[in-house]
């Protein structure tokens, strides 16, 4: 019988438990008041039983702490969400993602926990740069990471039968952009109107900046700088970045219009999307894309002839150039477990204990993830003989972690997300020159994050 992968995960995570390799649950009694904390949270559908099991664990050991879970809707999350943090009774514990995280701590309205882990001694590097990197907002740390927020932009699928078809080794995947485009040229077939084959969607019509910020890193260059005060992207290695992708992308997919259309409403995970078809020589997914894959082409994802996991190419012409993923930017995860301030101090305390024992044990942040085929934000955790033998790629996927970078949020980050699209589109348009775009981008993004930090210094 062929288990899925989240099955065969699940089973072996049951083995673990049975020989005691994860702690069973032994409930303890306990001999002071008993604190109710609400943990509001969107792990549904099957993971529920999952959560219900960790929190189990949880309370064996911390028998004075009843957790409630309070599992939502994904209708609505954002609004529902910011009702509730923004209330006078919250929930004990929210999950939020990043930019939630970073707007409630600019509100007042959670609480740092450096102090809880300064005092705890936890050892944060346990975690990948990329993961713990994004949590601190203005020098204070607001969460543990979980589930990870990496691998979004640093790691792709390829097709190993597109490559033989071209007469190229399947088993050396480009690793520079100068690679890339000559598998590009090889490969594509296009012309001014529609692209019949592609090789790597190096710009995306819909998240141009998402697109341009994933690249820059893979050309050394910063979007941000760390203290999130200070535009960076139209530095000389910004400019380069997106001159190469002008290049790209009209010399060899005929310009923006026929990559939009050509995956136009496509899907990876429901099973329409171009890679399936051969038709996409590779896809820059995540690491759910794995789950996917199998359940969609299964005869496929078990063939390792067929496919492969390749890292983002990087300027091979920058010697300061390599390998790079984002975090934090494009994406609204980086999930963490925050506090609301308004609680008496129990309240707090024990919510720290929980999102604690989500973040750095075993149970919360190793064997929930597990589970689920999902990397954890923790190393160690992804060393699991099990995910080498679920997935051949998996070292891949771990060298793509390990490439990460945090990228520093800032306060006005969706403001400042739509100019720097709107400038790349006009640049992808002939409406502007690529240095023009980036200049005038930072220019009008500065203007805002000045205004911010000087009112928000002011009310210091």
């Amino acid at each position: 019988m062929k288990f899925s992968l989240f099955v065969r995960l699940a089973i072996v995570f049951g083995v673990l438990l049975s020989i005691g390799l994860v702690p069973s649950v032994a409930q303890g009694e306990c001999e002071g008041d008993v604190i109710t904390l609400e943990f509001m949270n969107w792990w549904g559908a099957a993971r529920e039983a999952l959560m219900d099991d960790v929190i189990a664990q949880f309370e064996a050991e911390n028998p004075c702490i009843d957790v409630v879970n309070q599992v939502q809707p994904w209708d609505n999350r954002a609004e529902l969400l910011a009702t509730a943090a923004a209330s006078s009774n919250p929930p004990g514990i929210i999950m939020t993602t990043r930019p939630e995280t970073y707007q409630f701590a600019i509100q007042g309205l959670i609480s740092p926990i450096t102090e809880y882990v300064d005092a705890a001694a936890v050892d944060l590097s346990v975690f990948y740069d990329g993961e713990i990197g994004i949590q601190y907002w203005n020098g204070e740390l607001y969460g543990l990471p979980m589930p990870t927020a990496g691998g979004l932009t640093s790691m792709w699928i390829y097709n190993k039968q597109m490559m033989r078809d071209a007469g190229l080794d399947p088993e050396s995947p480009p690793t520079t952009w100068q690679e890339l485009e000559e598998v590009a040229r090889a490969v594509t077939v296009s012309d001014a109107i529609a692209i019949d084959l592609m090789v790597a969607p190096v710009a995306e019509g819909d998240n141009l900046d998402e697109s341009f910020v994933s690249w820059l890193y893979t050309n050394n260059g910063q979007y941000v700088s760390d203290d999130g005060r200070t535009l960076m992207f139209n530095s000389t290695e910004g400019l380069e970045t997106l001159e190469w992708m002008l290049s790209f992308v009209n010399d060899i997919n005929g310009g923006i219009e026929n990559i939009t259309d050509f995956d136009q409403d496509a899907s990876f995970p429901e099973g329409d999307h171009p890679f399936y078809d051969s038709t996409m020589l590779t896809f820059p997914g995540n690491t759910s894309m794995f789950g996917h894959f199998e359940t969609n082409a299964p005869e496929v994802y078990g063939d390792a002839d067929a496919w492969g996991v390749m890292l983002r190419p990087y300027n091979g012409e920058n010697p300061d150039a390599t390998h790079a993923g984002v975090t934090g930017y494009g994406f609204s995860g980086g999930w963490a477990y925050t506090i609301p301030t308004v609680h008496p101090q129990e309240i707090k305390d024990a919510a720290y204990l929980f999102a604690e024992y989500l973040g750095t044990n075993e149970n919360g942040g190793c064997s929930f993830l597990f589970a689920q085929s999902r990397p954890s934000p923790i190393r160690e955790c992804n060393e699991n003989e099990a995910y080498f033998d679920a997935n051949p790629h998996w070292g891949t996927v771990l060298e793509a972690l390990a490439t990460d970078v945090p990228v520093a949020i800032t306060p006005v980050q969706g403001q400042i997300a739509e100019i720097l699209n709107n400038k790349i589109e006009e640049a992808f348009f002939g409406v502007k020159t690529a240095e023009e775009a980036l200049n005038e981008a930072q220019a009008e993004g500065q203007a805002l994050l000045d205004e911010f930090w000087s009112d928000f210094d002011a009310a210091q």
